[in-house]
């Protein structure tokens, strides 16, 4: 998969929020969806022309007046009419009737269903996957399943842990990975320290079984069916209060202790794929399911297992939260639960994949990987390798002067042992040692960059630069340094001299394809930096952001040194104000380390939801995103009495060195990154910046001839001109792509 990708086929356009009653995630007017009969088909939760697993749930919209015991279903030609039967009432009491079926046992590829009820006749053609890839392009090989792991740090083999206790080995995985389903039930105990713990063998009530009352106000026993399996070559877990005495639940007759709202959570890091994983995003969450929240999540969905591939996380979720509803019935919403790595995931999804996700709560933002690794390459390299070699040395707030950060250990010691994430040789442990990538000694072997691990999207071409030459092509990569002035705002604002300035930026250099320094400048591969931007592996307003509500709660980390810098929350709004003119279905929320407001604000999603769901206006989605935000949702920050201050959160682009106006920002300053440093924009997503002729009026200092000579001998070529838009820089637009094998909406 070498050369460009440009897009084909048939586009889907963007996906909208339920296209029926409880369908959070059908396509507006894409190939599945039949809203020109007079019944409307559609599958639910997940597109017609995606759903996977052999078994899809369709909706029949039925008119209000309709006998339902008239309608008629065939599939394929094959009566399937005792397939389906009334859906639940809606939960919030929205007027309709609709029928809902579970087909089971599809074929691979298309099938036709057809209801007719009197002379009114409805299509609608369903595609099925046995399991993926669907969307999300050509399959990472090799693939260690779980009992090909490499041993932990305790030299034992690597295990999944079930949750009640029992563990999962993955000696017996049969083709892609693949394990037995099961179903455990585990019950949360009373007394001063609560825990799951599991349910007895003969289903006897424990003494010590706690009660829960869920958001409905229903009084159940803390009891959860657990399902454990895999899909899409991950291993999944859905939770859910279900009492094992009542009859199993399905999509007709949901168990009583769920509140029909499901809850998706995410883990964090962001290392190369390549295996799959022991761990979740977390699914016995008692703050969660004690309220009767259904949770869900994969191994595939945890962004260090991942290969921090939001694409592949899509669509996995896409996938389970089908499962999920075939079970239980489809959620009325689902919400995104995360942070750091699990926080790019939600924004990633959200912007790429609208609807998947409803609403999002990341905490500990980074607005994607992509753009996140402009900082953390350069200041792990090229600056590190400079600033920390100079001599005489330089003090810590010089260097903190140029990377921006609150503390230089930021940059040099804070990013952990291993940041090379962009590298080839930043394996996970879990990938055994034998089957990793050597230049010499293994060229075929696993290259542990994360576009290595994303050349479904980037493509791959054939780097020269690397000697012994290569055996087979790289993944693109969009990593770019030329024409970026280091520690620009530093000078202009007095804080380096001239001399240091320029010595700098004549030997800062930059990285090859290796992530190994060279002296000339890093350049981005220009279809990578295009695609990036196509895609929406860089998050913009462009896509799905614009109309999903999003929680943004900052735990403040800044002033111990830590890379989860705060200014990528007001990074990921300026964003959206920049494309979509506001960010007002943004909230940022910050406070100290002990506070956190995860339960209240996953309430006030909830509300936020439920009230754009009873929106029965023809309005702009994006205005009833707004309009629906419950009022005591405000920018807002949390001082460590617990005393809440509501301000707008503000960065200052003109105070990068002294960002404490207001309240909140006395608190809790915000700091930048080299490349706001070095004068680039806020959004802080210019992969490879436009260039110009140097001018002397963009420098607070004055040169003396010998300096400007010597700055234009560094920059040649110009310098970056932060006032326009990247190279190859355009608003993601185009949503739901798909890079193979579904050719609906094709990224070619």
């Amino acid at each position: 998969m070498s050369g460009g990708r440009r897009w084909s086929g048939v586009m889907a356009g963007a996906v909208g929020i339920a296209c029926a009653l409880g369908a959070d995630a059908c396509v507006d007017g894409a190939p599945g969806v039949d809203v020109a009969g007079a019944l409307q088909l559609t599958t639910v939760p997940t597109p017609a022309h995606l759903v996977s697993g052999g078994n899809a749930l369709v909706r029949v919209e039925l008119p209000a007046d309709a006998d339902a015991a008239a309608v008629s279903v065939s599939l394929n030609g094959t009566d399937v009419t005792n397939a389906f039967r009334e859906a639940p009432a809606d939960r919030l009491g929205r007027p309709g009737r609709a029928l809902l079926g579970l087909l089971e046992g599809l074929a691979e590829g298309d099938s036709t269903v057809t209801v007719s009820l009197g002379d009114a006749r409805s299509n609608l053609t369903l595609t099925n996957w046995a399991d993926g890839p669907i969307f999300s392009g050509e399959p990472l090989d090799p693939y260690f399943c779980l009992g090909e792991l490499g041993p932990g740090r305790d030299g034992e083999a690597r295990r999944f842990a079930i949750g009640n206790g029992e563990v999962l080995l993955g000696e017996a995985h049969g083709e892609d990975c693949s394990l037995d389903t099961r179903v455990d039930f585990v019950y949360r105990t009373t007394g001063p320290e609560p825990m799951f713990a599991p349910m007895p063998d003969d289903a006897s009530r424990p003494t010590d079984l706690a009660e829960t009352t869920t958001t409905e106000g229903r009084r159940v026993p803390y009891i959860v069916r657990l399902e454990t399996g895999t899909i899409n070559r991950a291993i999944y877990q859905t939770a859910v209060l279900v009492d094992p005495s009542a009859p199993p639940p399905t999509p007709w007759a949901p168990p009583a202790g769920w509140n029909g709202r499901l809850v998706y959570t995410y883990g964090g890091g962001c290392e190369a794929g390549f295996f799959q994983g022991t761990g979740t995003g977390g699914v016995l969450r008692d703050n969660i399911l004690s309220q009767g929240y259904g949770l869900a999540s994969s191994t595939l969905n945890v962004n260090a297992q991942g290969g921090c591939n939001d694409v592949l996380s899509a669509e996995t979720t896409m996938m389970v939260k089908e499962r999920f509803a075939e079970t239980y019935g489809p959620p009325l919403h689902t919400v995104g639960w995360g942070g750091s790595g699990g926080a790019m995931q939600q924004l990633l999804i959200a912007g790429a994949y609208p609807g998947i996700l409803d609403g999002i709560l990341p905490t500990l933002t980074f607005p994607d990987a992509i753009t996140y690794f402009i900082d953390t390459a350069e200041c792990r390299l090229p600056l590190r390798n400079y600033l920390n070699t100079r001599e005489p040395p330089l003090t810590d707030e010089v260097k903190n002067a140029i990377g921006g950060w609150a503390a230089w250990e930021v940059c040099d010691r804070s990013l952990g042992p291993r940041p090379n994430r962009i590298g080839p040789d930043d394996c996970p442990d879990a990938i055994p040692v034998e089957a990793r990538y050597h230049p010499v000694d293994n060229p075929d072997g696993v290259r542990c960059s994360i576009y290595d691990g994303m050349r479904n999207v980037f493509g791959t071409r054939r780097y020269d630069e690397i000697e012994p030459t290569p055996v087979r092509e790289f993944g693109r990569s969009p990593q770019d340094n030329v024409g970026v002035q280091y520690g620009l705002e530093a000078l202009n604002a007095g804080l380096i001299d001239m001399d240091l300035f320029l010595d700098l930026n004549e030997h800062v250099g930059g990285w090859d394809i290796e992530f190994q320094w060279r002296p000339e400048r890093a350049e981005g591969d220009p279809d990578a930096i295009r695609i990036a931007y196509e895609t929406g592996r860089v998050t913009s307003g462009g896509g799905g952001l614009a109309t999903t509500p999003i929680i943004d709660e900052r735990n403040y980390l800044d002033h111990v040194a830590n890379f989860h810098a705060s200014y990528y929350s007001f990074v990921t709004r300026q964003r959206l104000i920049r494309d979509n003119g506001h960010a007002d279905n943004y909230i940022i929320q910050r406070h100290g380390t002990p506070l956190s407001r995860a339960d209240e604000n996953l309430a006030l999603m909830n509300d936020w939801l439920d009230v754009i769901a009873l929106d029965e206006t023809t309005d702009d989605l994006a205005m009833k995103v707004v309009r629906a935000k419950p009022v005591e949702l405000q920018d807002a920050c949390w001082n460590d009495d617990g005393l809440e201050i509501v301000e707008p959160a503000v960065f200052d682009r003109d105070a990068i060195f002294d960002n404490t106006e207001g309240r909140c920002n006395a608190l809790y300053p915000p700091h930048a990154g080299a490349r706001m440093v070095a004068g680039g924009p806020l959004t802080s997503d210019v992969l490879k910046c436009q260039l110009k002729p140097i001018d002397p009026g963009d420098y607070a200092v004055p040169f003396t001839p010998e300096e400007m000579a010597r700055l234009e001998s560094i920059f040649s070529d110009g310098v970056c001109d932060w006032s326009k838009p990247g190279v190859g820089q355009v608003p993601n637009t185009r949503t739901w792509l798909s890079y193979g094998p579904s050719p609906v909406n094709r990224y070619e």
